[in-house]
């Protein structure tokens, strides 16, 4: 059996990394089997459980466990996925027994004592199975000294924040733990508080006769040889002695000789200088090894014999951290005495065996094919966007749909079942599909109606365009009465205004154009519509008749457009022209401030966009002057007058001695720019 623990730092972000990113290997089934374990414990993913998908609690050939923060979203957070045939005998979410309900009171505080304590609840669903009795509970909970509401009330805090699960294999009791971190001098009392926590929940196990593995991140340096830069750190925290931390001083307590745990790395690496298993990403610490040793898998002294290697996996990308595995034998010859003659004998023992031997089942609550919205007792927002699948007819569930859907309690009720979809779409294919709010067939008959639309109104400015070709010349003077008593007159150029093609967006040049340029620019055909269009009017002061318009009824037709498609071609024609016209840089050069610093500009506006890209362009990337590399680009987050500010600084990975020069070339300088060099007030 093979134990991976890894600190992820963000689950949903592994799949854009080698070889995840690849097209063949893009789902967490192919991660999960890249990685080769039996059980995989990650921590901090990062998710909330409304954000948890599909492809991520129910990968074939696994079981997963999740323990999510309660508040907080995209922080902290850790799972288990194990092969789906391995059983367990419980699960629980936490390390103090709070959230599982299992923690109990001492049996010598009083009735009173326990009536106002937050003991004196219900079990909650995740303690009871499916009869509504208690779980069998891993068990080893600490005991409560003390004001037992206000202990109870801390291991709440504790656990709310997602940083345990535990699993009980019967032959020993697996941590997977994401410790906490001391960001501020705030988060030190909890960081020591959980320590505490874990080591009394491991100290009652191990009185019980448990065996216990305890996995993951937690969050601490114990020894120099754990660290890159040892010196540096003792001259900055102005502390002569590595260990004399309230952290440290725990840790190296917790483990062998002084506690019941032994690092296992150690066990098979000894001594083994710069085992590091996390490392600064910002200033690109990865490549030269310059990190710290977080990840540890701890074992009591009698699992010690079963366990044949333990190793880093630096070679694993995705994280700033780096998988550690270990791996137990397959079978393993114990020694034990034989009574009658007072000897010892060998006897092969398989681990398979062993497991077998406690029982368990593959099936908990805690598992995520147990949740609600993945088990079709509740659905996910998300699943209303999905495309529904078929659901085969002897399936329980399209059984009990059809059964449901026969069987209507009122008239109403079937004809709303009859229009109501059936909403399985979770017992089916969970890829996701385009949603429909506009779909091919509405986008199609939208361009059809579209196109048709346009059809017909060309068309009919082109009929009335044709028929005024057969009037005569001579005719055209005298007004013709249609409907209204409105006149139309022959107009001849308007059906290539109709036909023209339309002037679409006009270029930015158009508006540092004059006055007078744009009407000596205005194309022959438009002063030709003009002169006929005064030459009518003209001929209709001369020729009116009794009955016939005024003049000023004409001015009126033409500012109408809305009621004569001929004279809305007027306006297409106008902006047609305007936008057609070509100007020159000339005309606008000289009393345009800056304009002579972009210039030429051009009339396809290809020149023109690159000249205004050009102004916003960002600062050039300085080369480090020590290695003639780009450098990498940094914004201070420290608290203080320069937060905010951006600077570059060498791109090469830091080295053994920080960023002094003299050490090897592989190494980064202590070239540093600021992106602005104008203090930041």
């Amino acid at each position: 059996m093979k134990f991976m623990t890894w600190n992820v730092n963000g689950i949903r972000a592994l799949i854009q990394y080698h070889p995840y990113c690849d097209d063949l290997h893009k789902n967490y089934r192919e991660i999960l089997d890249y990685l080769d374990a039996d059980v995989i414990c990650l921590q901090e993913t990062k998710i909330t459980r409304s954000k948890l998908d599909t492809d991520l609690a129910l990968v074939p050939g696994y079981e997963s466990y999740w323990s999510f923060h309660r508040t907080k979203s995209g922080y902290s957070g850790v799972a288990i996925y194990i092969k789906d045939h391995i059983k367990l005998l419980a699960v629980e979410e936490g390390i103090s027994g709070v959230l599982s309900g299992n923690i109990a009171l001492p049996e010598a505080l009083s009735t009173s004592q326990k009536n106002g304590s937050l003991l004196n609840r219900p079990l909650p669903d995740s303690a009871l199975d499916d009869n509504g009795s208690a779980k069998k509970r891993v068990g080893g909970y600490p005991s409560l000294e003390g004001d037992s509401t206000i202990a109870l009330t801390r291991f709440q805090e504790l656990d709310n924040e997602g940083r345990g699960l535990i699993l009980d294999f019967g032959f020993f009791v697996l941590f997977n733990l994401y410790c906490p971190n001391e960001t501020d001098e705030t988060r030190l009392p909890f960081k020591m508080d959980y320590y505490h926590l874990l080591e009394a929940r491991v100290q009652e196990l191990i009185k019980e006769g448990r065996e216990v593995i305890v996995m993951g991140d937690m969050n601490v340096v114990p020894t120099e040889l754990d660290h890159c830069d040892p010196a540096k750190w003792r001259k900055e925290a102005g502390e002569d002695d590595f260990t004399n931390t309230p952290p440290r001083r725990w840790f190296n307590s917790f483990l062998a000789p002084n506690g019941p745990m032994t690092d296992l790395f150690r066990v098979f690496h000894k001594d083994e200088p710069g085992a590091f298993t996390c490392w600064n990403t910002k200033i690109n610490a990865r490549p030269s090894n310059y990190g710290t040793r977080l990840d540890y898998i701890l074992v009591t002294d009698g699992l010690l014999p079963w366990f044949k290697s333990c190793d880093r996996k630096p070679h694993v990308v995705g994280s700033d951290h780096c998988p550690v595995v270990a791996e137990m034998f397959t079978e393993l010859a114990m020694e034990k005495p034989w009574e009658e003659q007072e000897q010892y004998w060998q006897k092969t023992q398989r681990l398979q065996d062993v497991l077998d031997s406690f029982g368990g089942t593959t099936g908990h609550a805690l598992a995520a094919r147990f949740f609600d919205e993945f088990s079709g007792k509740q659905q996910k927002l998300s699943a209303f966007f999905k495309k529904p699948s078929q659901i085969p007819a002897s399936s329980p569930v399209s059984m009990i749909a059809t059964t449901s859907q026969s069987m209507p309690s009122s008239p109403s009720q079937a004809a709303a079942d009859i229009k109501r979809p059936l909403s399985l779409d979770y017992m089916g294919d969970p890829a996701p599909r385009k949603k429909i709010f506009f779909n091919s067939e509405s986008s199609s008959a939208l361009s059809k109606t579209s196109s048709t639309s346009t059809i017909a109104m060309t068309s009919t400015a082109n009929s009335l365009s044709d028929s005024s070709k057969n009037i005569p010349r001579s005719a055209s003077k005298a007004p013709t009465k249609v409907g209204t008593g409105r006149s139309i007159q022959d107009k001849p150029t308007l059906k290539k205004s109709i036909n023209s093609k339309p002037s679409g967006q006009q270029s930015v040049l158009s508006f540092f154009s004059s006055s007078s340029k744009k009407s000596n620019d205005v194309p022959a055909t438009s002063k030709s519509v003009a002169r006929d269009t005064e030459t009518d009017s003209q001929s209709l002061n001369q020729d009116t008749t009794t009955g016939s318009q005024s003049p000023s009824n004409v001015s009126s037709t033409l500012s109408q457009p809305q009621e004569s498609s001929q004279d809305m071609s007027l306006l297409s024609l106008d902006s047609t022209a305007g936008s057609s016209s070509t100007f020159s840089p000339n005309d606008f050069a000289d009393w345009i401030p800056g304009s002579q610093d972009v210039m030429p500009f051009s009339t396809n506006g290809e020149s023109t966009t690159s000249k205004w890209q050009s102004l916003f362009q960002p600062k050039a990337v300085p080369k480090c002057r020590f290695h003639g590399v780009p450098c990498t680009e940094h914004t201070v987050s420290k608290k203080g007058p320069n937060k905010g500010r951006r600077f570059f600084s060498c791109s090469m990975p830091v080295g053994p001695e920080g960023d002094a020069i003299g050490q090897k070339p592989e190494y980064r300088c202590n070239y540093f720019e600021w992106l602005n060099s104008e203090r930041k007030k």
